[in-house]
This record gives structure tokens, sequence and C-alpha cells, in this order.
């Protein structure tokens, strides 16, 4: 049996319907109150503001307007370049304000729906791919705007499973349990090159150890947090750690590595010790 089997092996049949619940719960409702905001002409929502939020943009700029769907922004020029640069100084603006927390200098890119695909149909995020505009990071969550992220599950021999907890400095989860590396895509990177760039920084893990991780698709998670709407697409790479190799943290954002049992996953996922995503990724890099 290869590590996966062995995983699903060593855990009972209600066991894996508690992975089946964690793929389910991924995606949240929207909250009835969500305000969805729209880029130039597109029908579809880019994002979904709070209440709030949505007010707070309209006293920040007149160009936010309302539309019978929702809210409307766009740059005369509608251009990428014009966007970022406006989005820029919003973020800046958010930021000065106390609304955007947890400044991070990286930006993320945004794709909308019928560039980059939805569901199951979802296009793999690369360079080539037209962007609608790029921003920092910490503010994807204000303008509950859909991001991307690569997570690694890290499986040994046996069918344990290693995993990270997040540095207390961490602005999100501080000192949950997390998969053995995992981060956001910024501008310019593929998933692969992500995955390969975490594994190193978090994990200590080489190039060629990290190029032979496998892809096992993406799963999407939709939630409300108190900064607003998370919305991600979590490209998923299961690595088979050697015995001989141990995950230790170059940049300090994880504080330890522990290597858990099937069961002891499984318990960490029912007593919310592992983060909901990570949790997601696991569930996902097992099942399929």
């Amino acid at each position: 049996m290869n590590a996966i089997e062995k995983f699903k092996a060593a855990i009972s049949g209600s066991e894996i319907q508690v992975l089946h619940r964690c793929l389910k719960q991924a995606m949240q409702p929207l909250p009835e109150d969500a305000v969805p905001w729209h880029l130039g002409g597109s029908q579809a929502a880019t994002g979904h503001l709070t209440p709030v939020h949505a007010k707070v943009l309209q006293n920040l700029s007149s160009h936010w307007t309302h539309v019978p769907l929702g809210l409307h922004w766009d740059t005369p020029e509608r251009t990428h370049a014009s966007r970022s640069l406006a989005l820029a100084e919003f973020a800046k603006q958010l930021h000065d304000l106390g609304y955007v927390t947890g400044w991070r200098n990286e930006k993320f890119s945004y794709w909308e729906d019928h560039v980059i695909g939805t569901g199951p149909r979802c296009l793999e995020p690369r360079s080539l791919l037209p962007a609608a505009f790029e921003m920092e990071r910490s503010a994807f969550r204000f303008f509950g705007l859909r991001s991307h992220a690569v997570h690694v599950n890290g499986f040994t021999n046996e069918g344990h499973l290693w995993c990270g907890r997040r540095a207390l400095t961490k602005p999100t989860d501080p000192g949950m349990l997390d998969n053995v590396a995992a981060g956001g895509l910024t501008v310019g990177e593929s998933p692969q090159s992500c995955g390969v760039r975490e594994m190193a920084e978090e994990a200590g893990i080489s190039q060629a150890l990290a190029l032979t991780a496998a892809s096992h698709g993406h799963v999407s998670t939709c939630r409300a947090v108190a900064t607003g709407w998370h919305h991600e697409t979590l490209w998923v790479y299961n690595l088979l750690v050697p015995p001989d190799v141990m995950p230790v943290n170059q940049d300090g954002e994880v504080s330890e590595f522990t290597c858990l049992s099937p069961k002891q996953v499984l318990a960490a996922i029912a007593s919310n010790a592992l983060t909901v995503d990570a949790a997601c990724v696991i569930a996902h890099g097992v099942l399929n």
C-alpha cells in the first residue's frame, strides 16, 4: 500500500465521513447582508463586502456607485495597471484606518471568474492568464476577493502526516496546526513554484525533493471572517517525506513540526486544532 492507502486503512468508516464533512463544510454560504461588488461591466460579482465595508469604500471614493446588483467600481481606463494603482491607494487608506491589518508587502493577482473558471473547471493560475488587477494580499478579505494558495500534505511511508504549528506571530490562525507547508500564491508564481518556495522557507525541504510533490487538484473554501469574506482556491500537493528528512523551519513562521498518526490527525480535526484550510486539504489529499 502507498502512504495514502495506509492512512485510510488506519481510520474507521466514521472517521472517513469526518473527512467528507470537512469538504462539504468548506464552502460556507454568504451572509444575507453581504454586498456584492462588480468590476467594469461584469454581471458576476467580483467580490463581496460587509455593509460596513461598503459604506467605508463609498466614503473614500465617489467611483464606488450603487447598481441594482450591489456596488460598481472601475477606473476610467479599465486596465490592469490603472486598477492596481487605484486599489493600492485604497488598501493603504484602509490600512491607515485600521480596516486592513497584518500588512505583508506582498501582492496577489485577481483573475475574474470568466478568465480562470470556477469549481472543477478552474484553470491553474499562471502568468499567461490575464489578471484584472493585483493588490496587497492582506486587503483581499476586506474586498471579499478570491485568492489562490498552495498547501502541501507531507506523508511518511507509514501513512503519517507531518504538520507544522503556526507561529504565534502569524496574523492568521496563530498557534494552530497546519500542513507541512502552505502559502499564498503571489504575483508571477505558479502553484508549483509557490509550493517549492514554501517548502524551502517553512520546512527546509530541498528543491529536488519538493519537485517530487504530486499535484492533487484544488479545493475551494469560503467563510466569513473578522476582516471580511475569505474566498480561496487551495492547490493541493502530496509529498512523500523520506525517513531521513525532518522538516525544519527557516523563516520563523512555524514554531514546531510534529508527525501525527492518522488517528491523531482525525482527533486534531475534531478538536479544531488544525486550521480549517489545512483540514480541508488533508481531506482532499486523502479522498481524491
